[in-house]
């Protein structure tokens, strides 16, 4: 039986009085990848960021692999556990941002080991003998003593992937990982995310690729206006979506 990586119910998310989020369920499991997609505004991002608490929750629950991280108290509102318990929960999970995120100053190498050394405390030759074999993986190897200005944009984000991976996560989070690349670099950065994918290694992926989505995904999930308006098989929602809400989304996307 599949093990249950993140499990949330009920989520509900405001900023000032505008409803973001209105009541979000979502199970992932071992292995899954999950792809997220919708119209601009929908609440994917905001999703995401409540996942690893980039974003609190106002209502909900949350549960990462099986432990509980945040729950309804009384109707009046979420309550997260104290840090002590939060930070190994947390530590389940990788982020990939839209803007790469890397630190300027440091090398492609420095960039992968910072965290691993002074976060998870790990031996720096073993963090540098990870690093390079993680660059080796996103095909980075000859960039590993370079700047991230010196890199290109598809080549900034395959680092911090490759970062993220370091610190060796159980479920990795992608806020639209290609949507600030030219088209001729979002293929390698697709490509990477492809074979870790066949890695098994559990994904929740925000995207407006589509046909990547359909691809690679094991389910997907639709949202609009803050709720989630379908979700089932690539193939299910690709081509044959029941709602018509999915239906003219795809239909203006494909």
């Amino acid at each position: 039986m599949s093990k249950e990586m993140l499990s949330m119910r009920g989520i509900q998310k405001k900023f000032g009085n505008l409803e973001i989020l209105k009541g979000i369920d979502l199970t992932v499991q071992e292995g899954d990848v999950l792809a997220i997609i919708g119209p601009s505004g929908s609440g994917k991002s905001t999703l995401l960021r409540c996942m690893n608490h980039l974003e609190t929750i106002d209502h909900g629950q949350i549960k990462i692999i099986g432990e509980t991280f945040a729950d309804e108290k009384d109707n009046s509102g979420s309550v997260y556990v104290k840090p002590a318990v939060a930070k190994p929960l947390l530590a389940h999970m990788g982020m990939v941002f839209q803007h790469f995120n890397l630190f300027p100053h440091m090398t492609v190498l420095q960039n992968l080991i910072e965290a691993p050394v002074h976060v998870k405390k790990m031996n720096k030759a073993e963090a540098v003998e990870l690093a390079e074999h993680l660059l080796e993986k996103v095909g980075l190897s000859d960039k590993r003593d370079s700047y991230p200005a010196k890199l290109s944009g598809g080549q900034q984000q395959r680092v911090a992937i490759a970062r993220a991976l370091a610190m060796q996560p159980d479920i990795m989070l992608f806020d639209e990982p290609t949507s600030a690349l030219d088209p001729e670099l979002t293929g390698e950065v697709l490509k990477t995310m492809r074979e870790l994918a066949l890695s098994h290694i559990t994904m929740i992926i925000v995207t407006h690729e589509m046909n990547f989505a359909k691809e690679v995904a094991s389910s997907v999930m639709f949202m609009a206006g803050g709720v989630v308006v379908e979700q089932g098989s690539p193939k299910e929602i690709f081509e044959n979506p029941k709602q018509l809400r999915t239906q003219n989304f795809l239909n203006n996307m494909l």
